[in-house]
């Protein structure tokens, strides 16, 4: 997890002045000060902004996480896979062995340094895929004279399968674009605007108090929209998966006989 970005305090502050002043303004009105509105009617339609605001917020991000969580679980996955295919070669013929064991590094670093930053920008690596189909033909080519041969050529192409499923998941979660998640954060916007808009509208006085609340509001809405659109690139921004599974897998390869 990365630390929390300048620009989005500067976000939370600008929220947060910006509803100041706007009360300030307001709060001068005849009708703020005498408070002349139904304050019964005025409670329940704040109440009902209130739930629906956390309602869709709470759908928002509960999908958004498990998305993001869905995306480090098909790493490990794909990872764990690859250490699986670099032990289960370990007693074939040095030829095929070398060959798989070369392409299994090649591909995890590849995912390391090329294929992940190209997952910020939700497009993935041909080239992995290649290495992928390759990894795949190889594997098959392992013989399979002996029941243990035979064994150890279907469990790797077994793992092979695994790896490229995974990876077709963490791709998809990536690239993926999701109408539903479009629309729940777009609700969520049009929510929080709405809890430090209806304040204002109505007609809270200026006092020192209104102001202080109002604010505090402003900030906790402001900054809980920029947390639920972080949410939404499991590969960028704050909060992100790393390749650290990869990169364990890189080093686990080093320790296989």
């Amino acid at each position: 997890m990365e630390v929390v970005p300048g620009y989005a305090y500067l976000f939370v502050a600008a929220v947060m002045v910006i509803s100041a002043g706007v009360m300030i303004a307001l709060g001068r009105r005849k009708r703020a000060k005498e408070g002349t509105y139904n304050a019964e009617a005025f409670g329940f339609i704040g109440g009902v902004l209130n739930a629906l605001f956390i309602v869709v917020i709470a759908f928002y991000t509960v999908i958004t996480w498990t998305e993001a969580d869905a995306s480090e679980q098909h790493a490990d996955e794909e990872s764990s896979s690859l250490i699986e295919i670099y032990w289960q070669v370990a007693n074939s013929p040095a030829p095929q062995k070398d060959q798989i064991r070369a392409l299994v590094k090649e591909y995890t670093t590849e995912v390391i340094d090329r294929e992940w930053p190209m997952l910020e920008d939700q497009q993935a690596d041909p080239k992995a895929d290649d290495l992928v189909v390759a990894l795949r033909a190889e594997i098959a080519k392992l013989p399979a004279e002996s029941d243990r041969d035979l064994a150890t050529r279907d469990e790797a192409l077994k793992s092979v399968r695994k790896v490229a499923d995974e990876r077709r998941g963490r791709i998809e979660q990536a690239t993926g674009d999701s109408s539903l998640l479009h629309l729940l954060l777009f609700g969520t916007i049009i929510g929080g605007v709405m809890m430090v808009a209806f304040p204002l509208l109505m007609g809270f006085s200026n006092e020192l108090r209104h102001v202080v609340g109002l604010v505090g509001l402003a900030g906790i809405v402001a900054f809980s929209l920029y947390f639920a659109i972080e949410l939404d690139e499991p590969y960028n921004g704050m909060i992100k998966v790393e390749p650290d599974a990869f990169r364990t897998a890189l080093a686990e390869y080093d320790r296989i006989p």
